[in-house]
C-alpha cells in the first residue's frame, strides 16, 4: 500500500504565510545562478572536449595516411627513418612507434605496442616512454608487412585543456558570486528602504496621524501602486471620519431641538393642570417633531447604503425618461403652489441599470429644492440627455442660485444655506443626490444657470 501524505499537514502547509526575505531570496538566487553557470561550464567543457577529440583524431588519421603512403614508397626502413625524425621533433603531446610483427621496437619514441585500443580505431590506449607508463589515445595500421604503424596523443594535452576550462569557471564563477552578492546587496536595500517608507507611514497613521502619506514616484513600480493604493484608501478613511465627526456634530446640534421641544411638550402634557385639549396639542407637536427626526435618520440611512454599495443588490433595467416624466407630473402642482413653472425639455429615451426609489429620490430632492429656494414667479426646467451612455438629468431654474464657493461644501450632509438653522430642511436633499450619482457610477454638478442654478446629476449606463 502507497504512503500518502497527511491532509492536514498539507492544507496547513497551504494555509502558512508566505513572507518575501530579501537575504533569503538573494542568497537563493546565487545558489541558483552558480549552478547554472557550473552546469553550462559543464555542458561546454564536455562539448569542447569532444570537439578536441575528434580534431586529433582527424589529425591522426590524416598522418597514419600520410606515413602509410611513405611505406609504400619508401618501404621499412625509410618509415623507421621517418618515425625517428618525427619522435625527436614532434610536440611533447605527439607520439610515434613503429612495430614489426613480433611486436618487437623498429622505431618511434612508443616502446610497447599501445594496449586497450583495436588496430585501425582510435581510443584510449597504454603504453611505455623512455620516461615511463604513458596514457594516450592513439591509432593504428597493420602494415602489407606485417608491421604496426602507431600514432598517438598523450592526455596531458586533454587534461591541460580541462585545466585551462576549470580555470575559467573559478573566474567566471568569482565574478559571478561578485556581481550575484552585490545585485543581491543592493536589491536587498532598496525593497527594505521601501517597505520601511511604508511601514512608517502606516505606523504614523497608527499613531493618529491621518494626513500621513506614503511616497509615489512616477516610475509606477510595485511599491508606487501599493503607495498609491494605501494613499487612496487614507484619503478614502480621512474622508469618512471627517464626515463622520460632521454627521456627529450636526446631529447634536439638529436633534437637540426637536428633542428638547418633544420633551418641554411631554412634561406640559404630563402637567395635572393641562387641559384635555393642550394635552392633545402637545402630543400633536410631539409627533411631528419625531417625523422630522424620522426623516432625518431615514435619509441618513439611505446615504450610507447608497455610498457604501449596499442599494446596488436592487438595481435593474430602468428607462430614465420615463421615471423623469412620471416625476414632472408629481412635482408640477408643487411648483404651481410655489408660484413657479415646470417645463419638461428634452428626454431622450434611455435605459440604464438603477435603483428606481433612489433615483426618483434624487430627482425630487431637486425638484423640491427649486420649488423651495428658485422664488416666486421662476421657471424650472427638467431635461434627460444621452451622453454617449451617460444620463444627465437637468434641473435648472432662474432663481437666485448658489454662490460658487459653496456649490461644494452644500452637498455635504447637514449644510444649509439659511441664515438660520431653525428652518424646516434638515440638509440632507442634496447629500442624498449626490449618493445616488455615486451609487451609479456618476457625479452631481452644480453649475451657474445665468442667472439661477444648472444642477446636472449624471447616471452611468450599467451602474
Amino acid at each position: 500500500m502507497e504512503p500518502t501524505a497527511d491532509p492536514s499537514t498539507t492544507s496547513r502547509w497551504l494555509r502558512g504565510p508566505l513572507r518575501l526575505r530579501p537575504l533569503m531570496f538573494t542568497a537563493f538566487a546565487m545558489i541558483t545562478v552558480l549552478g547554472a553557470v557550473a552546469f553550462a561550464f559543464y555542458l561546454v567543457s564536455l562539448s569542447a572536449e569532444d570537439v578536441f577529440l575528434d580534431r586529433e583524431r582527424d589529425a591522426a588519421v590524416a598522418e597514419r595516411q600520410i606515413l602509410n603512403e611513405a611505406f609504400r614508397n619508401e618501404g621499412r626502413p625509410g618509415l623507421v627513418t621517418r618515425m625517428e625524425r618525427r619522435s625527436r621533433l614532434a610536440a611533447p603531446e605527439e607520439h610515434y612507434a613503429l612495430f614489426d610483427e613480433t611486436g618487437r621496437h623498429l622505431g618511434g619514441d612508443l616502446l610497447s605496442p599501445p594496449r586497450g585500443v583495436a588496430e585501425g580505431a582510435w581510443g584510449r590506449a597504454k603504453s611505455r616512454t623512455r620516461a615511463g607508463r604513458i596514457a594516450l589515445y592513439a591509432t593504428t595500421l597493420r602494415l602489407p608487412d606485417g608491421s604496426l604503424l602507431v600514432i598517438g596523443r598523450d592526455a596531458a594535452g586533454q587534461r591541460a585543456f580541462e585545466g585551462r576550462t576549470a580555470d575559467a569557471l573559478l573566474i567566471a564563477l568569482a565574478v559571478v558570486v561578485a556581481a550575484s552578492l552585490g545585485v543581491g546587496l543592493l536589491l536587498n536595500a532598496l525593497v527594505i528602504r521601501r517597505a520601511d517608507a511604508v511601514a512608517g507611514v502606516a505606523e504614523r497613521i497608527a499613531a493618529g496621524d491621518l494626513r500621513a502619506r506614503a511616497e509615489v514616484s512616477p516610475r509606477g513600480d510595485s511599491f508606487d501602486r501599493i503607495g498609491g493604493s494605501l494613499n487612496h484608501m487614507l484619503d478614502r478613511i480621512e474622508e469618512l471620519l471627517t464626515g463622520m465627526r460632521t454627521v456627529t456634530d450636526s446631529l447634536s446640534h439638529d436633534l437637540r431641538t426637536p428633542l428638547t421641544r418633544m420633551r418641554g411638550a411631554i412634561e406640559g402634557a404630563l402637567d395635572p393642570a393641562t387641559s384635555h385639549v393642550d394635552c392633545r396639542a402637545a402630543l400633536e407637536q410631539v409627533s411631528l417633531e419625531l417625523d422630522r427626526v424620522l426623516s432625518v435618520f431615514a435619509a441618513l440611512i439611505d446615504i450610507a447604503r447608497a455610498e457604501s454599495g449596499l442599494s446596488r443588490e436592487m438595481m435593474q433595467p430602468l428607462r430614465v425618461d420615463e421615471v423623469v416624466q412620471d416625476l414632472a407630473s408629481l412635482f408640477a402642482p408643487v411648483l404651481e403652489d410655489a408660484g413657479q413653472t415646470l417645463a419638461v425639455g428634452a428626454t431622450e429615451p434611455l435605459t440604464i441599470e438603477g435603483h428606481e426609489q433612489l433615483l426618483r429620490q434624487a430627482v425630487g430632492n431637486l425638484l423640491f429644492n427649486a420649488a423651495r429656494h428658485a422664488g416666486p414667479g421662476a421657471a424650472v426646467t427638467l431635461e434627460v440627455h444621452n451622453a454617449g451612455g451617460v444620463a444627465e438629468i437637468v434641473v435648472a431654474d432662474n432663481g437666485p442660485g448658489i454662490p460658487e464657493a459653496d456649490r461644494g461644501r452644500v452637498k455635504d450632509r447637514f449644510v444649509r444655506l439659511d441664515a438660520a438653522r431653525g428652518g424646516s430642511g434638515s440638509g440632507l436633499g442634496l447629500s442624498i443626490v449626490a449618493a445616488a450619482a455615486k451609487l451609479h457610477g456618476g457625479e452631481l454638478r452644480l453649475e451657474d444657470n445665468h442667472p439661477g442654478l444648472r444642477a446636472v446629476l449624471t447616471l452611468v449606463s450599467g451602474g
